[in-house]
């Protein structure tokens, strides 16, 4: 298909527009087919959208060697006319397209929009913004990569919707588009199924919320508790770790009881009487989450909580909260909530973490610690 060609998942199962339901029901294991529509143009980045995709495909063969199922990605390349699509930062990356003058693809899981120059995103064309409405409604993700906000913005899609893009774009997104609510200096912007991104955005990040299904990643459940959402889009509430036969309650309640230690996850696994790379493998699987991250997660929220409930200096939360100094906590802060750990101790109400950092948003409110934590909490200080 190209000099550098796509990865396998973006030809290994192709789809016919007059037939895709048949072309799924083909497939080994439909329940795990997704189907990825990717919309390019002329001047977009292509290598952008290529190391997305091999991110998806790896992490999806992690999964599958660790016990996960396995998912048949579908791939369909689409631009205004068809034919060849170059990348103008490199000459040997190309990809032949679809055209949108054709049947609009049904329901795909993931639409991503490419990234391209300012000139090329922006540049009018109406075939392209009639397209994306008519396909964005069905779609379960949607991502528009840097630029590719101008895309859904010049269809009327991010009216009254917060959205990032590249800093340099973000004066004339807010000029040219002022319904969208331009949310700068975020990597990633989520409002509802539709995900946008700035340079600062962390691709394997990007591809793990991907994997993990459709937004949003935790809801309320009937009793009121937060449910998770895993890579195999199997819901797990948050009786994981409560659950005293499961390696997250153990290890949470070791290190709740020593969270202003060095934890390392070496140190964790001879807790639990594993090797570290067992370890590390069977909490991912158990929890959706790598322990050094969630850990990281653990100590923010933590923390946080702290700074309602207290008047320690913020040196001292940090410190007790085994995050170092207050400047680590500040650099934390500014990263998963964009604001400073005092701002948010005066003005807690700005705070708006499921916009910020999804990751953590799939755990905790930012506003109150969830009740698996709480219990947690008051078993650590009784044993």
């Amino acid at each position: 298909m190209t000099k550098t060609a796509m990865p396998a998942i973006a030809a290994a199962f192709p789809l016919r527009d007059d037939d895709p339901a048949g072309a799924l029901l083909a497939l080994p294991g439909r329940s795990r087919v997704r189907r990825v529509i990717i919309l390019t143009y002329p001047g977009c980045f292509l290598g952008e959208m290529v190391k997305l995709l091999e991110m998806l495909a790896g992490l999806n063969d992690f999964a599958v060697r660790h016990g996960g199922q396995k998912i048949h990605f579908v791939t369909q390349i689409y631009s205004a006319v068809g034919g060849r699509i170059s990348s103008p930062a490199s000459r040997v990356i190309h990809a032949e397209t679809l055209t949108v003058r054709g049947p609009v693809p049904l329901s795909p899981d993931l639409l991503i929009i490419a990234h391209g120059t300012r000139a090329a995103a922006a540049a009018p064309n109406e075939l392209l913004s009639r397209w994306l409405q008519a396909a964005c409604p069905g779609a379960g993700q949607i991502v528009a990569l840097g630029s590719g906000v101008l895309r859904l913005a010049a269809a009327g899609l991010l009216d009254h919707r917060q959205a990032t893009t590249h800093s340099a774009l973000a004066p004339y997104l807010a000029e040219h588009y002022p319904l969208v609510n331009v949310n700068m200096p975020a990597a990633l912007q989520i409002d509802g199924n539709i995900l946008t991104t700035s340079e600062h955005i962390n691709l394997r990040e990007l591809a793990l919320l991907l994997l993990k299904g459709p937004l949003p990643l935790a809801r309320p459940t009937q009793d009121g508790e937060r449910m998770l959402r895993l890579g195999d889009n199997t819901p797990v509430t948050a009786q994981i770790f409560t659950r005293h036969d499961t390696i997250a309650h153990r290890v949470t309640l070791w290190w709740l009881k020593h969270i202003d230690e060095d934890l390392s996850m070496e140190r964790s696994a001879r807790f639990m009487t594993m090797s570290e790379r067992s370890f590390r493998r069977h909490f991912t699987l158990e929890v959706g989450y790598s322990p050094y991250l969630f850990l990281l997660l653990l100590r923010l929220e933590l923390a946080r909580q702290a700074l309602l409930d207290s008047a320690l200096p913020i040196d001292k939360i940090a410190r007790r909260g085994g995050l170092h100094d207050g400047q680590q906590l500040a650099r934390m802060f500014r990263k998963f909530f964009n604001v400073s750990p005092h701002q948010y101790r005066t003005q807690p109400g700005t705070l708006t973490p499921t916009l910020d950092y999804p990751l953590y948003a799939a755990l905790f409110d930012g506003r109150a610690i969830p009740s698996w934590l709480r219990e947690l909490q008051e078993n650590a200080v009784v044993e």
